[in-house]
């Protein structure tokens, strides 16, 4: 089975496919404070109907909680195609920043493989609409984009993450899920899980970043 591209943007998400650096720290949800929903125009009068509509299309305290992932990482990935194998090892870096008034966070991911150079780049965002994490992934190992959706605890600072993926080799579609730890505001650990032929879960990804200075 071929491994969840999906991982590299959530690291992408640790990592995948981690964030300040040389970037401005946001800790303090720098970008939030100069994001402004719809009604704020001086020269629009709001309608309740349109009140109702501009309200989730704001930033809230869910995007604030990925500002722990803003700025520039770097790291080790590990990747295993199928359950019992070695894992091949390989450095990385993650680029992460906010777009579009705060509403999304887009990265960059780089990293050398035994094919040659990865790249891939990826958005994700909270859907106040549907009350969850999306996100959306493109890299040089496929022509597919992924999506995958996800929860956050406040309280253990984890974010997981599920989404169902078809292998290119057998053309089945199978299931994932990932955690990406971020207790840690200068380290992320990012682990997935893939379904393997036996039906069972097998651990597929691992990759921890540290944040550059």
């Amino acid at each position: 089975m071929r491994i969840n591209r999906s991982v590299w943007g959530l690291l992408a998400v640790a990592g995948l496919a981690f964030a300040a650096g040389r970037l401005t720290i946001v800790l303090g949800g720098q970008p939030l404070a100069s994001a402004k929903p719809a009604q704020d125009h001086p020269d629009m009068e709001m309608s309740a109907e349109m009140e109702a509509m501009a309200k989730p299309g704001a930033p809230n305290e869910h995007h604030k909680y990925l500002n722990r992932i803003i700025g520039e990482w770097e790291g080790l990935f590990r990747m295993w195609m199928e359950p019992g194998a070695e894992p091949m090892e390989m450095p990385g870096t993650v680029k992460r920043e906010w777009v579009l008034d705060g509403r999304y966070i887009h990265e960059t991911v780089e990293s050398e493989s035994k094919w040659g150079p990865f790249r891939g780049i990826g958005y994700m965002g909270y859907n106040n609409i549907d009350g969850q994490y999306e996100f959306i992934w493109m890299d040089t190992m496929s022509t597919a984009i992924m999506f995958e959706t996800g929860t956050y605890d406040p309280d253990s600072k984890v974010l997981t993450t599920r989404g169902s993926h078809r292998d290119p080799a057998s053309g089945h579609v199978f299931s994932s899920r990932g955690t990406l730890d971020l207790s840690d505001p200068n380290r992320h650990t990012y682990i997935s899980y893939a379904t393997g032929p036996d039906g069972k879960e097998f651990k597929n990804f691992e990759g921890t970043l540290e944040r550059t200075k």
